[in-house]
């Protein structure tokens, strides 16, 4: 197929990009970032990426991770390969099983996972991958979840021959930009703030929200936010700028703020932000944000943080768990009390029921949630954003 324009270059070597270059890297980004928050446009970043990596297919994997089903979004590719991997070659892929014992933001080692020789006479190989110029893949995990695994997938046609060291390298260069980009995406997509994009859904998330400009002028908080900066315990405001309340963090924290809302090459990251004790510490994630006139400023540089706070008010946890997964209030008490480990017969007690009426909420919450055991439901809260 034919490659789309713009191609970008990187010196071969050491996979340093050129600084005549570094604009077209850094739009790169910009759009990978751009595709968390608005996921039509991720087809773009795919074509942008198999240039980069001068590749012919790219793909993203999706998995879930209790049903094993498996979805892709793929470019470069023929036009029935996404439905026909949904529909049956996830099954066939011999990746899949052991990518998931890798953890977010791992190269993938192809061949350490699975022998060439095996991979080359699997149906997965003979019957999508080489019909889909995917023979000889790089990938990376991108997200490695207990409800979601996402990988993205570089892959060259047999006769191209094998990437070499420096595409590993640029690999590993966007590679956290990636990551960064698929976490901010589920986070948005499981508060639904994907579709809607408003202040009412930003205010329905248990974790604190804030827009804010690279000099750290706030935005917008919701309702989580405000009342953790109302503490100033973590983060604070400082005429009318987001800060971290303990000057050790201080410094690293508006550097993060800053790469991201400037959108360098080191756009966004996480951090811990500490608490006097007993309290924990504050855990922040910092991404770009591209701010369209139905946000809450037009065409100004902005960072997107999340702030969770693990030692949260269980009604605000209780609260995220009904919307996630359309529990009733006493299903949504009892998956907090499982997740908390106070057992069936404390929730009981809090909740002034009986403890069989206990388990019967619990066996509806394994229903609504997909899963079967305590330990499964525990995975899936802790995944979920409630107590992150």
């Amino acid at each position: 197929m034919k490659p789309a324009s713009g191609k970008l270059q990187i010196p071969s070597g050491e996979g340093a990009v050129n600084p005549a270059r570094m604009h077209d890297f850094d739009g790169m980004v910009g759009q990978i970032y751009d595709a968390a928050v608005e996921p039509g446009r991720w087809p773009q970043v795919l074509e942008t990426l198999s240039d980069f990596l001068e590749g012919a297919a790219t793909k993203l994997t999706f998995q879930n991770a209790r049903t094993l089903r498996s979805e892709a979004s793929s470019v470069r590719m023929p036009p029935e390969a996404d439905l026909t991997y949904a529909q049956y070659y996830h099954k066939t892929n011999v990746f899949l099983p052991r990518i998931a014992k890798l953890r977010a933001g791992a190269l993938i080692p192809v061949w350490d996972l699975v022998p060439r020789e095996v991979y080359q006479r699997s149906e997965f190989y003979n019957d999508f991958c080489r019909p889909g110029d995917m023979c000889h893949p790089i990938g990376v995990v991108l997200a490695n979840e207990p409800d979601m695994r996402v990988v993205f997938t570089c892959g060259r046609a047999r006769t191209a021959g094998e990437f070499e060291p420096e595409h590993l390298e640029r690999l590993r260069r966007v590679g956290p930009h990636l990551v960064r980009a698929a976490s901010v995406g589920l986070r948005l997509s499981r508060s639904e703030i994907a579709r809607s994009a408003n202040v009412e859904a930003l205010d329905r998330i248990a974790q604190g929200v804030l827009i804010v400009a690279a000099s750290g002028e706030i935005l917008f908080a919701n309702r989580t936010a405000e009342a953790l900066l109302s503490e100033a315990d973590g983060i604070k405001t400082e005429k009318s700028a987001l800060r971290a309340t303990r000057r050790s963090d201080a410094a690293q924290f508006q550097r993060l703020i800053v790469a991201a809302a400037e959108r360098s090459d080191t756009a966004g990251g996480v951090m811990a932000l500490a608490r006097p004790a007993p309290r924990r510490p504050l855990s922040v994630l910092v991404a770009p944000l591209k701010i369209e006139s139905t946000w809450f400023v037009t065409g100004r540089p902005a960072a997107i943080v999340f702030v969770a706070d693990p030692d949260s008010a269980p009604r605000t946890m209780q609260a995220q768990v009904r919307n996630l997964y359309r529990l009733t209030p006493a299903e949504a008490a009892v998956a907090i009390a499982v997740a908390r480990g106070e057992g069936l017969q404390a929730a009981a007690d809090e909740l002034g029921i009986s403890l069989t009426t206990v388990r019967t909420h619990l066996q509806h919450v394994f229903e609504k949630t997909e899963t079967r055991r305590q330990a499964e439901l525990v995975r899936l809260i802790a995944a979920s954003g409630v107590y992150e």
